[in-house]
């Protein structure tokens, strides 16, 4: 059998598949537009836009992306128009916010059109008794917690829309999980807060310590402080609590070198960094913190709940401790009691039986 000139053949094969293997690649990548074409529902939607016209491109993108799990198709196509502008007019500039947003108003605003078939306006969806019946019927499983966000979020938005004041829940106890801080953790703080690597960030965390730990401020009371309300009187320091709680409170003497500074000198101004959100004042004190790395997790609340069991351990007068503590009753105390150290009754008995009294 005759074969052709077999090397030169294969020689000529070989070269042909490397040019169009390396020339291949080239040309597909030349072929290819690298543009984000946007779906014909993002278009549809593009002109609810100019209801904020600062909204950041990130948050945008979230919310004209947004596709909920609804329980027909219809309940989207009916309400997400006025579900986007309600979210655009609370002006969100965080990716978190904007999805938290959107979530829970369109959660909120498919129950109201599917249940009462009310026109979509702020006016008819928007309401303190629709509000109320959508946390107790459709969020009864969830978590008190979850209860009281949705809620907040909830009366925000109405309260912008209408101007009418929603009934929010109370703030939920804390974590039966959550016990006081040890002597030693409340020491390490203070090397935390100083291992900050900039003024702004050293002055949160003494602020948060100061504040938290040394006075029961909550994280929204601390986003309200201003160096303004840090005043004396004889060889006291006190803090002025404004707001729905107002009140006056002693800081811890132990604090003072903290509180000093937290504030560094300034005279005005507030005493926790940060821009200021209407929507959840905590939650600024919780993406600072969230940033702050440290081998022991620094929490408002918990610097809270042991500056409260330390004034029961040393025999604060319960009057006196609502006061200061801003509890709205008795029954708010009944969840810091199983912290305290246990006593044996018998080391009482005098007091009990009223001899010291009677001495």
């Amino acid at each position: 059998m005759w074969f052709p000139r077999w090397p030169s053949l294969l020689k000529l094969l070989w070269e042909i598949a490397e040019k169009s293997v390396s020339a291949a690649p080239i040309q597909v990548m030349e072929n290819i537009r690298l543009i984000d074409t946007p779906s014909t529902y993002e278009l549809e939607v593009a002109h609810l836009r100019g209801i904020d016209p600062g909204l950041p491109d990130f948050a945008w993108s979230v919310i004209s992306k947004f596709r909920p799990r609804l329980e027909t198709p219809a309940q989207w196509t009916a309400i997400h128009p006025f579900a986007i502008s309600t979210v655009l007019r609370q002006k969100p500039r965080e990716f978190d916010a904007s999805r938290r947003l959107m979530t829970i108003v369109t959660r909120y605003t498919a129950w109201v059109w599917a249940t009462t078939g009310a026109e979509l306006t702020p006016e008819r969806v928007f309401k303190a008794a629709l509000v109320t019946r959508f946390v107790e019927q459709r969020l009864a499983n969830h978590s008190p917690a979850y209860r009281f966000d949705v809620t907040r979020h909830l009366c925000s938005t109405m309260e912008s829309l209408t101007g009418v004041r929603g009934r929010r829940l109370p703030t939920p106890p804390a974590s039966r999980n959550m016990v006081p801080y040890s002597a030693k953790a409340m020491g390490q703080f203070h090397s935390w807060a100083l291992s900050r690597n900039s003024d702004r960030r050293r002055h949160n965390a003494y602020s948060i310590l100061a504040l938290c730990g040394g006075a029961g401020l909550t994280a929204a009371e601390l986003v309200g402080a201003r160096i303004e309300d840090i005043s004396t009187q004889g060889h006291r320091v006190f803090v002025q609590v404004n707001g729905t709680r107002a009140r006056r409170v002693p800081i811890l003497d132990t604090w003072y070198r903290v509180l000093y500074r937290a504030i560094d000198g300034r005279t005005d101004g507030d005493l926790f960094h940060g821009n200021r959100s209407e929507e959840y004042p905590p939650r600024l004190v919780q993406s600072f913190l969230s940033e702050q790395s440290f081998d022991l997790r620094v929490s408002p609340s918990r610097l809270r709940l042991t500056w409260v069991v330390r004034q029961l351990e040393h025999n604060l007068p319960l009057p006196v401790l609502l006061d200061i503590a801003g509890f709205s009753n008795a029954s708010a105390v009944n969840a810091y009691l199983r912290h305290l150290t246990p006593q044996v009754t018998a080391d009482f008995l005098d007091t009990i039986a009223g001899a010291e009294a009677n001495r």
